[in-house]
């Protein structure tokens, strides 16, 4: 290849003006497209109609050039395409965006740091760079210059095109012959667009409507059945209540807004855009397709789409395609706009932290004018990470906060029953046992109902069960994903000691049941395949990156000396049903991503372990659960900890339950630069450690020199942290308990005085307002003692706003305790209080009644000293952010 993707033997570097083409053919009020292009380059105009007649008018503009990888863009490159660009006519008025399939070198971002500068007002950068003076021409042409880097988006772009073409199709999407038609059409459109891009005459670049709609073969109108607001609405409803769920476990939600336990039912009510976050497998896609079907039992749409399969600035598709996958065939964009414009449908997007960050930032873009008219569909963003999944939305939008409890002893009880009565439904029953009697197979019925084995003894083995699973995973065991698994493992009699261990045993287990073959190699592509995705934030491939990304890595197995049949593999991994989630993201073409996206983790964490592919260079918060999962099967080298506390220290907390590492003369010097990373103290930790009479090692921070001591050097148990080493504790272990207890001692704050109770609405807001100040203020200082340098804004994030905007109500006399100031809020950047108009009382405690979020009184917020509330906020941001009860 010469460094530009080619598919189906097609140069597809114009790949956008195709998208283009479909937005005109799609809408009858644009009159065409104009391209003009050298190889390199080209410039898109999508024209609408001048109202006072005459030549067309540019609506917007927009250019690609791509590459396939591993080329990366350096400064030479950007620029040598920029110079081509200011070259062209259009370059005098119009904008230029560059949308590079590759990723941009470290001189490549020069280059984009100077085009932002530019088109901010500041000429100098890029004028250095091109080397010509501020005042060149070129200059103002940069301003105008915006690169993207997204690199693997051709091939999405281009079947996303393909399925666009389907769906406008006159001959209908189900047609046999609609597949073909569509490929043939994309690539008869593509030579058109090539082909009118280097004629000379200007007016022959202009390709009309009606040439792009007869090259479709006929754009067919949106039918009745197609239609959001008429047919379409009611039957995806009907679909979505259909579906069946009777075999899932509610999981527990917790609100960011109120204290007590939040119901399924309860979402419904609410009214403001939602954040719902939790670790892999706690039970959010759940909550996800529980919510979809209440509402729709309800008369209430809830679409949940897959983000993993979201095409830049192609949101409506994405919707388009939920709605799709439910009902049962491809719709066109068009369906996608319908359904974001309807404020009574609400709009689940799940897995928005598990994209790469590029995309998260056009997906924010996106929302930004999605929600800025305030009248369209509500939207509940869904990942792992809670920080980022609250930053696609506007800095303006107050998000609740949802987060899934862990599986609590009655829903792990219900969750065990489940799980064993059905693995007991699909066993055959087995032969004869040794003593001439029939083994009962593993069957259960309701106490009082017909079945194999008493409620009572089913009771036992349920509860042997789950204590074995307990005992191997500890706190692990509330997520309901790992439960199952694990419950699994234990009926089939597979032994398991911890998280990764189970993932392994359910790799096995899925794939002898099918009889997939050696497991061991498909294991090993996999991981190499998935350690790709997820160096691109990614766990979901289109089929033509996926089947690149196989090839690729049947190729350095075979470097690496392992035999590869890549036929027997692909069937291997097919036949295991390890590659078989239906994310429909594309229209009626699946993306190829595993069973659950925690196994894409565990794939890659294996590769890591057995040395096929190295963890990246630079870590993001993406790559939490391989890097554990990695850990518990091979513990990591000081410098790949190292590399964790630098770029995840939080996560060194859980990564340091898998250190069982001898201590070492080393050692000492080894904790103190991991303390010196998760610190925010300019100056070093020093780590001093000797050894008690028995031979338990202790260790000491102060500001000396890190190093061993004898007994009788040994320094005052209290004139630093000190922690006693427990049996098998690792280097990191000793770390992560060093930390803990300063930061134990950092977040410790007194009380004060409880000020006096207020005598009128408006000297509770004053006093209400002069606290939560002060919380902010304190907040401010407390995370600069304790906050690692590279995660301040990731905890300050966690932490979230602690500002107040809320209404202060008349008094009310309760029958415990001194009456109170009711006040209903939400939390915001600043704080804005007002006295409630009247003595009215405050309204009912139900949420989504208005625009506030939260209740309480006044007496109860600042009946505790600001420092102390800041620190217990700040404190319940770490624990979320590593492990439960860990601070």
């Amino acid at each position: 290849m010469s460094g530009v993707d080619t598919v189906r033997g097609i140069n597809y570097q114009h790949c956008h003006a195709l998208l283009a083409a479909l937005d005109v053919a799609a809408d009858p009020t644009l009159a065409g497209i104009r391209v003009e292009g050298t190889e390199d380059v080209l410039d898109l105009e999508v024209l609408g109609p001048n109202p006072s007649g005459g030549s067309p008018v540019v609506v917007r503009g927009a250019q690609m050039k791509s590459r396939v990888a591993p080329y990366t863009w350096a400064k030479g490159d950007l620029l040598k395409i920029l110079r081509r660009w200011a070259d062209l006519t259009a370059s005098k008025s119009a904008a230029f965006e560059f949308l590079t399939d590759g990723e941009l070198a470290a001189s490549g971002h020069v280059v984009v740091a100077a085009l932002d500068a530019a088109r901010g007002g500041d000429l100098r950068l890029i004028a250095g760079l091109l080397g010509v003076p501020d005042t060149d021409p070129m200059c103002k042409v940069a301003a105008r210059v915006h690169v993207v880097s997204e690199p693997g988006s051709v091939e999405a772009l281009l079947l996303s095109a393909e399925i666009e073409v389907r769906a406008l199709l006159s001959i209908g999407t189900r047609h046999p012959d609609a597949e073909k038609e569509s490929i043939d059409r994309v690539n008869e459109l593509f030579r058109l667009i090539s082909t009118r891009s280097g004629m000379s005459d200007a007016d022959d670049r202009i390709v009309s409507r009606e040439e792009i709609v007869a090259v479709l073969g006929g754009a067919s109108d949106l039918p009745a059945a197609d239609r959001w607001a008429s047919a379409l609405g009611g039957e995806y409803q009907a679909a979505a209540a259909a579906l069946d769920v009777s075999d899932e476990v509610t999981p527990a939600l917790r609100a960011g807004w109120q204290s007590e336990e939040l119901r399924i039912e309860d979402l419904d009510r609410t009214s403001t855009p939602l954040v719902l976050a939790g670790r892999t497998g706690s039970g959010k896609s759940t909550v996800a397709r529980l919510w979809r079907h209440n509402a729709a039992v309800a008369g209430r749409s809830v679409v949940v789409c897959h983000v993993e399969a979201y095409i830049a600035n192609r949101l409506d598709r994405l919707v388009a395609d939920a709605v799709g996958d439910l009902v049962g065939r491809n719709l066109p964009r068009a369906v996608g706009r319908q359904t974001l414009a309807d404020p009574s449908t609400t709009l689940v997007l799940d897995g928005v932290s598990e994209v790469p960050p590029h995309l998260r930032g056009v997906l924010a873009e996106e929302l930004r004018t999605h929600l800025a008219g305030g009248h369209n569909a509500r939207v509940v963003v869904v990942g792992r990470d809670e920080t980022l999944c609250a930053s696609v939305y506007p800095t303006s939008v107050a998000a609740g906060r949802l987060f899934p409890h862990a599986f609590g002893r009655e829903q792990r009880t219900e969750l065990t029953a489940k799980v064993l009565s059905r693995i007991a439904e699909t066993e055959p029953t087995p032969g004869p046992d040794s003593a001439g009697g029939p083994v009962q197979p593993y069957k259960h019925s309701e106490p009082g109902g017909p079945g194999d084995v008493p409620a009572d003894e089913f009771a036992r083995e349920s509860a042997t069960a789950l204590a074995r699973v307990e005992h191997a995973l500890g706190d692990a065991a509330g997520n309901p994903m790992l439960l199952r698994l694990a419950l699994e493992l234990v009926a089939d009699g597979v032994p398991f000691t911890d998280r990764a261990s189970v993932y392994g045993g359910s790799v096995e287990r899925m794939a002898a049941r099918t009889n997939a073959g050696d497991v061991r190699i498909a294991s090993a592509m996999l991981g190499v395949v998935f350690a790709r995705l997820l160096d691109q934030g990614k766990r979901y491939a289109n089929p033509l990156e996926w089947e690149r990304l196989f090839s690729e890595a049947a190729a350095l197995l075979q470097n690496d000396g392992i035999a590869t049949e890549v036929a027997h593999i692909r069937e291997a991994v097919a036949r295991s049903g390890l590659i078989n989630a239906i994310v429909t993201g594309i229209g009626s073409t699946t993306l190829k991503g595993p069973v659950h996206d925690s196994f894409a983790d565990y794939f890659a964490a294996r590769a890591h372990a057995d040395g096929l592919v190295h963890l990246p260079v630079t870590l993001v918060e993406n790559d939490e659960n391989r890097v554990l999962l990695s850990a518990q099967m091979l513990m990591f080298s000081d410098a790949d900890v190292l590399a964790v506390a630098e770029r995840l220290p939080f996560t060194l907390v859980r990564l340091s339950e898998s250190d069982h590492n001898t201590i070492t003369d080393d050692t000492p010097e080894f904790v103190a630069r991991i303390l010196s990373a998760v610190l925010p103290d300019l100056a070093a930790a020093g780590v001093t450690m000797w050894r008690r009479q028995d031979g338990t090692p202790l260790a000491q921070v102060g500001a000396g020199i890190s190093g061993w001591v004898g007994i009788e050097d040994a320094p005052d148990l209290f004139a630093g942290t000190t922690v006693v080493t427990e049996p098998g504790d690792g280097p990191v272990a000793v770390a992560t308990r060093l930390w803990q207890w300063i930061l134990h001692h950092r977040l410790g704050r007194s009380s004060s005085l409880r000020p006096r109770t207020p005598r009128s609405r408006q000297e509770a807001c004053d006093q209400l307002t002069a606290h939560t100040d002060l919380v902010v203020a304190a907040a401010k200082l407390i995370l600069a003692e304790v906050a690692p340098r590279v995660a301040a804004e990731r905890l300050a994030q966690t932490v979230g706003p602690l500002g107040i905007t809320g209404v202060v109500y008349e008094r009310e006399g309760r029958e415990l305790g001194p009456d109170g100031w009711p006040v209903r809020f939400r939390h915001s950047p600043a704080t804005h209080l007002v006295p409630a108009p009247d003595n009215s009382p405050a309204t009912d405690r139900t949420h989504g009644e208005d625009r506030f979020t939260t209740w309480g009184d006044v007496e109860s917020h600042v009946s505790t000293s600001p420092e102390r509330e800041a620190a217990k906020k700040i404190r319940s941001a770490i624990v979320k952010l590593t492990r439960n009860h860990w601070l």
